[in-house]
């Protein structure tokens, strides 16, 4: 399913409807845009830069899951 509003991503309203888990892809693409669109100061090219530890990429990585599964 595709989204309507560009504030949510067509991943988050897909796994929803379908009540289905996300593929990797999907969590990593919607928790990048998290982290990006969560700071004005923040580039979408650094977030491959983060440690896999880096607390703002774990915190991101944690509100896309949340989203992605509806809860």
């Amino acid at each position: 399913m595709r989204s309507i509003s560009p504030m949510f991503d067509d991943a988050v309203i897909d796994c929803v409807a379908r009540d289905r888990a996300p593929t990797v892809q999907e969590l990593c693409h919607v928790a990048e845009r998290i982290w990006t669109e969560g700071g004005t100061d923040r580039s979408a090219f650094r977030w491959g830069c983060l440690a896999p530890t880096d607390p703002d990429k774990v915190m991101s990585l944690r509100a896309a899951q949340v989203a992605l599964l509806g809860s």
